[in-house]
């Protein structure tokens, strides 16, 4: 900013020299008049007009800048806005998968578990099989010799019978 108004200053301080060099009357054709002025006042006039446009142009892209940057500041506002919200939805995620992780985990360990059941229970269902096959073969033997006694005290009664009938 004061760069600035040093170079103005020092402008300024140009045309008044000039101006001052150059006081003599001008006649000036505006269209239809015609004016006499010193070449100061005509040099000044130009000046003050050519400041005004400037101005008027710097102004207009000023506001220009502005209204960009608003709509700018409004985009980053949204944009955080949106940020936070997908920050909120990531750790609202991660959560959940850090939950979903912890129950595959129980429900692993509850699988293993079920699997040692399962064998276990294989085992001893083998074992029972295997008991009771030999139980059948004692039972199947048993009644075999129960049966070939049975027959053997039928033929001896029959015999005993037939010996007493005689």
């Amino acid at each position: 900013m004061q760069i600035g108004f040093i170079v103005v200053l020092i402008i300024a301080i140009f045309v008044a020299i000039f101006s001052i060099q150059n006081g003599d009357l001008v006649s000036l054709d505006l269209f239809l008049a015609r004016v006499d002025m010193p070449l100061a006042v005509i040099i000044m006039v130009c000046i003050i007009i050519g400041a005004v446009l400037v101005l008027a142009l710097g102004t207009t892209r000023q506001f220009k800048k502005r209204s960009e940057s608003k709509e700018l500041k409004n985009k980053i506002k949204t944009l955080e806005n949106d940020k936070m919200l997908v920050d909120k939805t990531v750790n609202d995620l991660q959560q959940e998968i850090q939950t979903l992780t912890e129950k595959n985990n129980e429900l692993l360990s509850k699988i293993s578990e079920l699997e040692e059941k399962t064998k276990t229970q294989k085992e001893t269902i083998e074992i029972f099989s295997n008991e009771i096959k030999a139980l059948k073969n004692e039972l199947e033997s048993k009644i075999d010799s129960d049966t070939i006694n049975e027959s053997v005290g039928t033929e001896l009664n029959d015999e005993k019978s037939e010996a007493e009938s005689e």
